[in-house]
């Protein structure tokens, strides 16, 4: 991701709104990422220090030098970079530092009474600690990022690709300095609640009309500003932009223009670099869903993780979600997994979720109670049927009713 002072941003308003790169616009800045990714793929095998030589020369003192460093820091997430020997080199100064002390003293041209150079030092040494100069020298200061090598690029990174990801990279920056963050949101709920706890986002939740409004603190809004808090709202914007109706506004405390409003939604034309999650956990999961999506005879509709619990502290994101049109809603949740530490936190869950209407699928021959569970459960040997879930959904619905 960017770093703060690589962000463009222009206030408009009460509002504060990243400055984006087009690509219908003009050919300025599609021409330069074009440029930075010849550049780095003719510098693949190279050290570092040599690329960004190279990249310095490219981008001298343009007025576009934050958007040309810009573009390559991005870019840099979609190389692989190595050392250039495998030699720990920390060890190995230590003992060519302690080798070369008993060739002192060292000097660039020998005379009568100095005759020892660095080459022929260095020739002893090898064979003392039994690397050849060349690897010594290679791996010398190999630690040093400046001394690493470039070994491979994206081969199907392109110019528009990289411009789409600057332009959400310059989003999730500004996001560094969020005070607070309202997202509404009404789909892909897991992998958005996957990132608010994966970097432990302080957030409420509250149930609006056909999804949910979370509110996150943000780092700014703590006592001391902890740039980690920062990156983890930042990295749960690219998990939003999968979703296919969303919308977030966000408090920025800005350097130079005090607190600003951030606005952002599934009309902004931003995009995810983040991958797909797969629709089911199971071929037994989506053969119901897909039967249960052909029947006709009941009224219940059924979507695939359609909705969340909130359990204070945490939530409850289950497999299936039911709607009647009578506004109705009832949940299922498949326990399908046999581990002791997985069935324990999935009943502590259970037990979390109280009055929620929510049928639980269990399979046959579980060694596991559920006998404090007072809602309705299935059980089923390989596939669940509609001949048990749906009075069970009603079950549900009728106990907490």
């Amino acid at each position: 991701m960017l770093t703060l002072d690589l962000l463009r941003a222009k206030i408009v308003g009460d509002e504060i709104r990243p400055v984006y790169l087009t690509i219908s616009g003009g050919k300025k800045y599609l021409m330069a990422a074009e440029t930075i990714l010849k550049i780095h793929r003719q510098h693949v095998g190279s050290a570092l220090g040599e690329l960004n030589s190279a990249l310095g020369q490219f981008t001298g003192g343009s007025a576009d030098y934050k958007v040309y460093r810009g573009l390559a820091k991005v870019l840099e997430e979609f190389c692989e970079v190595g050392r250039p020997s495998e030699v720990d080199a920390e060890d190995l100064r230590m003992k060519v530092f302690e080798a070369a002390a008993a060739h002192r003293p060292i000097v660039r041209s020998p005379d009568l009474i100095f005759h020892t150079t660095a080459g022929d030092a260095l020739d002893a040494i090898s064979g003392e600690i039994g690397l050849a100069p060349d690897e010594i020298e290679k791996g010398l200061y190999a630690d040093l990022k400046e001394n690493q090598l470039l070994v491979s690029l994206d081969p199907l990174l392109d110019a528009v690709g990289l411009i789409e990801r600057y332009n959400t990279a310059l989003a999730q920056a500004l996001l560094y300095r969020a005070i607070q963050m309202r997202v509404e949101v009404y789909d892909n709920y897991r992998q958005v609640f996957q990132f608010i706890k994966l970097a432990r986002l302080m957030h409420t939740i509250e149930r609006i009309d056909g999804g949910y409004l979370i509110t996150l603190d943000g780092p700014l809004s703590l006592v001391t500003h902890t740039e980690r808090y920062g990156v983890g709202m930042a990295r749960l914007l690219p998990a939003l932009l999968r979703c296919k109706r969303w919308q977030m506004e966000a408090v920025v405390n800005t350097s130079f223009a005090g607190h600003r409003i951030f606005k952002l939604g599934n009309w902004c034309g931003l995009t995810s670099h983040y991958t797909e999650q797969a629709s089911f956990d199971s071929s037994a999961e989506e053969a119901f869903y897909e039967k249960f999506s052909r029947n006709k005879k009941s009224k219940w509709t059924i979507e695939r993780e359609g909705g969340l619990l909130d359990l204070k502290g945490t939530v409850m994101i289950p497999d299936f979600a039911f709607r009647h049109p009578d506004g109705r809603e009832v949940y299922l949740e498949i326990v399908g997994f046999w581990r002791p530490e997985y069935l324990e936190k999935k009943l502590e869950k259970i037990r979390r979720a109280g009055s929620a209407p929510l049928v639980l699928a269990v399979p046959a021959g579980m060694n596991c109670s559920f006998e404090d569970y007072d809602g309705p459960v299935v059980h089923y040997k390989t596939r669940l049927l509609l001949k048990d879930v749906l009075p069970a959904i009603e079950s549900a619905y009728t106990n907490c009713a």
